[in-house]
């Protein structure tokens, strides 16, 4: 507790780190997967095949993966980015392909006859998606995003491989600082302190999302 009370502003300031990685990359990745989510059910076989491709490619790649390709890659091309924004973007780009799938899935739950009597009612095809079909695919949706919300902030852990000072990355300094200056091994306390934390923030989505799926069942 004495070395706790002496290190909370700096756990403080990488938890406060961790939740605003992590909402920023919700509210990215909300915008963007409905977006590439629309577009996969496009009938523009190119418009469809490249949302598709975005989705399974960043999907498919290892988050750690996707970290190190924008942490490395984009100053190959001159755009130089601190550790919290490409962890900003990497995991925004795997969150929004999982939330397009989803999204995708469903558009394509809704019966297509909604689709063809909003078409004969006089609606555009952007004014059917946004008032009839996208109203109802959110409620169907809404609780497999709330889940991988909870998995989102359990990945912001990862960011700490490319330099990002997070909880974890607050945790394991004061692990080393302690350590190396009073010869104390404070390592599995502050390990269990990093779970419980996570663990507060993950479970109540968790629940949430049980809920909300049980209430639209």
């Amino acid at each position: 507790m004495e070395v706790l009370s002496r290190n909370l502003d700096f756990l403080l300031d990488g938890l406060i780190n961790t939740i605003l990685l992590s909402l920023s990359c919700i509210g990215i990745a909300l915008v963007v997967g409905i977006v590439i989510g629309v577009l996969q059910t496009n009938k523009n076989r190119l418009i469809k095949l490249l949302s598709r491709g975005y989705a399974e490619l960043f999907r498919g790649l290892p988050i750690v993966i996707t970290l190190f390709l924008v942490f490395f890659l984009l100053p190959e091309f001159g755009v130089n980015v601190n550790s919290y924004i490409s962890a900003m973007i990497a995991l925004s780009l795997w969150s929004s392909a999982n939330i397009s799938v989803a999204v995708r899935g469903a558009i394509q739950s809704i019966p297509p006859t909604q689709m063809e009597a909003s078409l004969a009612l006089g609606l555009s095809s952007y004014q059917t998606m946004r008032y009839v079909i996208l109203p109802q695919a959110v409620r169907r949706m809404l609780p497999s995003v709330i889940g991988l919300m909870s998995n989102l902030v359990q990945s912001t852990s990862l960011s700490v491989l490319i330099g990002n000072l997070d909880f974890l990355k607050s945790a394991q300094l004061i692990i080393e600082r302690v350590e190396l200056m009073e010869g104390l091994s404070i390592a599995t306390q502050m390990y269990m302190l990093v779970l419980a934390v996570y663990f507060i923030i993950c479970y109540p989505l968790s629940i949430l999302a049980k809920r909300v799926e049980r209430i639209y069942r």
